[in-house]
């Protein structure tokens, strides 16, 4: 970290010291202090109260609490662990912060704070382009890029759950058909399917319903979050962490299908109070809680595989002389051994 500061030192002049303070300040000072947007109150109130508000409301987005602290740890990390970039300036970063500028002032004339949310975040960006150069934005750009993550967009829950639970109505209906179990979906429910002959209806046996909170919105945002450190941390290229992170959303709604399949096969066998409990929402039993953890258990099993497979795709398609390689001088063959 000395290093990067002797190099701010050396660049730094009075004007752009003071300029740079300015340009940091900034953003701070508009998301924590200035009042912003009413939200759904009566009264505006800062980026960060909504922020905040938002968050906490449920467990839907409380992992954004977790990436301001998890952002600055890695730019720290980075400073320490990195080769220090050059100091320059660049006017391209400018004109992102005049953009984010327009961006945030038009958020507080339509009281959106989600447009100040990623005005914010632009603010930083472009500051740090503009003040410090373009291979200094390069060097701290998933830091920065990660705070994408901290901002709760609960509006997206009209466009993405019921799609969600429809797929996964869908998808369960598929595995338990092939399974050799006779089920029927009716809009985002799986039913038990009718045996008109002897006059049972559809859903006389069992009943589930992929509700809002099983569409799997609640982790999947969470888990692209997940998935974006972990191939940060992991693997070396840069097309290995996107397509690791790509899988991300894939690797959820896998993850919520075997959820959805646990509590239908749990109904089937044990009964809907064992499985669902008295009231799915306000009072799910033991068996419900449960399974929402096999979620996370197959979605991060899942990423963990596929990381894998990607680390050993690229060592086993480096050249023998490349370091890590067999062969290499860093990881030489096992001499022959002899054994009688």
């Amino acid at each position: 970290m000395s290093g990067y500061i002797e190099k701010i030192r050396s660049h730094a002049s009075p004007a752009w010291l003071a300029l740079a303070v300015v340009a940091w300040m900034i953003p701070a000072l508009l998301f924590f202090f200035l009042p912003y947007s009413e939200g759904y109150g009566a009264v505006r109130v800062p980026l960060f109260e909504q922020w905040s508000n938002i968050c906490g409301q449920g467990e839907d987005w409380q992992h954004c609490f977790l990436v301001l602290p998890l952002a600055l740890g890695i730019f720290v990390y980075l400073i320490q662990a990195s080769p220090v970039p050059s100091v320059g300036t660049s006017f391209a970063g400018l004109g992102v912060v005049v953009f984010s500028a327009v961006l945030f002032w038009l958020g507080y004339r339509m009281s959106t704070h989600y447009l100040g949310f990623f005005a914010c975040q632009g603010l930083l960006i472009g500051s740090v382009w503009f003040l410090l150069g373009g291979r200094t934005l390069l060097a701290f750009a998933f830091p920065l890029l990660f705070l994408v993550f901290a901002w709760p967009l609960p509006f997206l829950d009209n466009y993405i759950a019921f799609p969600l639970r429809v797929l996964m109505s869908h998808g369960a209906v598929f595995v338990l058909d092939t399974l050799g179990l006779e089920v029927v979906r009716n809009g985002t429910g799986i039913l038990s399917a009718p045996v008109p002959g002897l006059g049972i209806p559809a859903g006389h046996k069992f009943a589930v319903d992929v509700a809002d909170p099983c569409s799997g919105i609640r982790s999947l945002f969470a888990l692209m979050m997940v998935s974006a450190l972990y191939a940060q941390f992991t693997l070396k290229s840069w097309w290995q962490k996107l397509v690791l992170f790509a899988f991300s959303a894939p690797l959820a709604i896998l993850g919520n299908l075997a959820r959805i399949l646990m509590l239908t096969l749990g109904t089937i066998v044990f009964g809907s109070e064992f499985a669902i409990g008295k009231n799915a929402l306000t009072d799910p039993s033991w068996f419900h809680m449960a399974a929402g953890y096999v979620v996370f258990v197959v979605a991060l099993g899942g990423m963990a595989g596929l990381g894998s497979l990607l680390a050993n795709f690229s060592r086993s398609s480096e050249p023998p002389g490349a370091p890590g390689a067999p062969g290499s001088a860093a990881n030489p063959p096992a001499p022959p051994r002899d054994d009688y």
